[in-house]
């Protein structure tokens, strides 16, 4: 299982944008489609920081090519910031491959060849 830790914020929108807004687009895009199908209700109208959304990315291809299971806690959020917290997870983005911590952009990244 990969476990992967970011913080989402939300943003002012005005009404008229709330009624177009079925999902944000600097979410959604470039999530790869299974990955985006299983947390997409808990990024609605909230954004990303660059690097937390590029760690989304890429867990999405390597969870594809590993059959293996992703799961996002969006620390913005209470209950998962509890999660953070215990599993000792000072900071964004954080993935967990393995039992293995991995922090901070430069360090996920090296999990790709």
């Amino acid at each position: 299982m990969i476990e992967v830790f970011v913080r989402s914020s939300s943003v002012y929108v005005d009404v008229e944008t709330v009624r177009e807004m079925s999902q944000h687009t600097f979410c959604a895009p470039g999530l790869a489609s299974a990955l985006l199908k299983r947390v997409e209700s808990k990024f609605k109208g909230r954004v990303l920081p660059q690097d937390d959304h590029v760690v989304l990315e890429r867990m999405g291809e390597l969870a594809n090519k590993f059959h293996d299971d992703v799961r996002v806690y969006d620390v913005s959020r209470v209950l998962d910031k509890m999660r953070a917290l215990k599993r000792g997870i000072p900071k964004t983005p954080t993935v967990v491959v393995q039992g293995k911590k991995y922090e901070g952009l430069d360090k996920i990244l090296e999990l790709f060849p």
